[in-house]
């Protein structure tokens, strides 16, 4: 039987404008995630009643080609992705988030779950783990927290202090949720022999720096600044990715107890649960990170953090595990 308390929490999040493809993917693989699956397939009908891919948000857009996929709409997934493929800018050597003139050359962080899971899903398994890699390469610290925005456009040896080359280079807590819930969504349909080792490295690097950074279960704003607000959507986005790590085999049972604590935290401190929405999440979507307490930086029921609360919920209160799912990738041309 599906979970009402996720259904809840999935209600919530589509009372908000769901706008973007990142909005849509976090609320749709949610929802068959915790088994909702008529729900999925009539908000998937809502879905392909428009474009799949749009622009300026081709990346962003894309994401939505994996709820295709598990909705068993096959051939309109294998449509979209190439039309992305066909579209798809390149800055740095990874997907450029956008197309818009103004951002030419920036890499996002957030590109890291908008393209690789869905490319995985429908068999483009390299350019997933090279988005992926290529992301890590370019945003994350010497300790392995990833920043959000680099403007790649501009040589190094160009740049006039090092640091105008950052859009946005804070440890920004939604960058490493997107980063990690991407490597564990991508890489749940690449059997494990053929799993990157250096992914994987790198997977196990971020997730130990987030676990040093975590506090009473929560992350905040900004991962490594004490003084920034806790954030609710960072905090399950990076949960999600560590609980499903785990359960793939990506690391030891350190990430199963940093998830829970991450559930338990939020349900206790920031979940009204009379009507289901998460509080206390940063705004967004956003270009530069404001770790700020001011009202006007925060939401309640952004459907960033309604979605990955409900899955992290599946995972953890409802003991579901990924590999019962039988999720794989469409197999690739021949």
């Amino acid at each position: 039987m599906a979970s009402q308390v996720a259904r809840r929490i999935l209600e919530r999040g589509w009372a908000e404008r769901v706008d973007t493809g990142g909005k849509h993917s976090s609320l749709l693989n949610a929802m068959f995630l915790a088994g909702l699956h008529d729900w999925f397939q009539e908000k998937i009908a809502d879905v392909l009643r428009g474009p799949i891919i749009t622009h300026p948000n081709l990346a962003d857009s894309s994401s939505r080609i994996r709820p295709l996929v598990l909705a068993g709409k096959i051939p309109e997934a294998l449509q979209a992705a190439e039309e992305f493929c066909r579209q798809r800018v390149v800055a740095g050597g990874v997907t450029q988030h956008t197309t818009a003139p103004s951002t030419a050359g920036w890499v996002f962080a957030d590109t890291a779950y908008m393209v690789p899971p869905s490319q995985a899903i429908v068999g483009a398994s390299s350019l997933a783990v090279s988005d992926l890699k290529g992301f890590h390469r370019i945003l994350a610290q010497p300790d392995g927290l990833m920043r959000h925005v680099y403007n790649a456009s501009v040589p190094r040896e160009q740049s006039y202090v090092g640091l105008d080359l950052w859009i946005d280079g804070t440890a920004w807590g939604r960058a490493n949720g997107w980063w990690v819930a991407g490597v564990a969504d991508s890489l749940e349909v690449i059997p494990e022999p053929d799993w990157d080792p250096e992914l994987v490295g790198a997977f196990r690097k971020t997730a130990a720096a987030l676990i040093t950074y975590q506090d009473a279960g929560l992350w905040r704003c900004t991962i490594d600044d004490p003084y920034a607000p806790v954030d609710t959507s960072a905090t399950v986005m990076i949960a999600y990715g560590l609980m499903k790590g785990y359960q793939l085999g990506l690391g030891n049972a350190t990430l199963e107890a940093a998830a829970f604590a991450a559930l338990e935290g939020v349900l206790t401190h920031h979940l009204d649960w009379r009507t289901a929405t998460l509080r206390h999440q940063q705004f967004g979507p956003m270009i530069v990170n404001i770790p700020s307490t001011n009202p006007r930086y925060l939401v309640q029921g952004n459907p960033y953090g309604q979605g990955f609360l409900a899955a992290l919920y599946t995972l953890t209160a409802e003991g579901v595990h990924v590999r019962d799912l039988g999720i794989t990738a469409v197999a690739p041309k021949s």
